[in-house]
């Protein structure tokens, strides 16, 4: 089985080596080459073929990087980082919604039978842009499950406890400092848990919000609330005000391949 420490513990070396080799101008790029959360995308991999689905139908396959596949949706086109297709992609014209008359490349049946998951990352200056970023995570599962209700689509958000200090990278050094917003907590919830097909377009069937305290030796992941409150991250009157329930990478895997099976009545399409 993957073991999530050891890739979080590359991604870690990653990013320190960049910090300290380059400052804040190699971390940058590091960052735009998708190197970093490449890390997560494999992982995410390796856990799929663990339990059965077949390594061709995973796009990107596994230690690639392209082809990303994209998706069309009822507002726009976008590259899904890991999409695992029911069939092989049908090429048609879109009927329906802003794009009608351009070409979907893998085709509103295969797409509507498929998975899509996506990962993204935010390590430092995690207060900045927040709004932005939560909205553009909320708007892209709306605009695929507008035009293909039935897509699974799962969501990880990697997101430390405490982020890296961008000013000291300036100075090739590694910091902590800002604190992990705990609004981060219930915005993604309200996004998680998408059961039925009618409806609650904006949430993704799973969403995986993947706290990670990077300060120690070995990273350390959060699956508990009880976990911040022994780092006196918070209180536990704090604490109850507060759930991880459904929302670790603990499960994440098996918790779409089932909603998928209870979709779709079966994974053998994937394997």
């Amino acid at each position: 089985m993957p073991n999530i420490t050891k890739y979080l513990a590359k991604l870690k070396s990653e990013y320190e080596n960049a910090i300290i080799s380059g400052g804040r101008e190699k971390v940058t790029a590091l960052i735009r080459s998708k190197k970093i959360i490449n890390n997560i995308h494999e992982y995410v991999k390796a856990e799929l073929v663990s339990k059965g689905i077949n390594p061709r139908k995973i796009y990107p396959p596994n230690d690639e990087t392209k082809p990303e596949l994209t998706m069309s949706g009822f507002l726009k086109k976008k590259s899904q980082d890991i999409s695992i297709l029911s069939s092989k992609p049908h090429k048609e014209e879109i009927t329906e919604g802003v794009l009608v008359g351009e070409t979907d490349i893998i085709g509103k049946n295969v797409t509507n039978s498929s998975i899509s998951i996506n990962v993204r990352s935010q390590l430092s200056s995690i207060s900045k842009n927040y709004d932005t970023l939560y909205e553009r995570t909320f708007a892209e599962a709306l605009n695929l499950h507008l035009r293909v209700p039935k897509l699974v689509m799962g969501e990880v958000y990697l997101i430390p406890v405490f982020a890296y200090d961008s000013n000291a990278m300036t100075e090739n050094r590694i910091k902590f400092s800002e604190r992990l917003p705990l609004k981060y907590i219930p915005a993604f919830q309200k996004i998680n848990g998408r059961g039925s097909i009618r409806g609650d377009e904006y949430k993704y069937e799973r969403v995986c919000l993947l706290i990670v305290d990077f300060n120690d030796t070995q990273p350390v992941v959060i699956n508990d609330i009880n976990q911040l409150v022994e780092k006196d991250f918070l209180t536990k009157e704090q604490s109850t005000r507060y759930s991880l329930y459904n929302l670790t990478i603990e499960n994440f895997v098996d918790d779409i391949l089932t909603i998928y099976k209870n979709r779709h009545g079966s994974i053998s399409q994937l394997k």
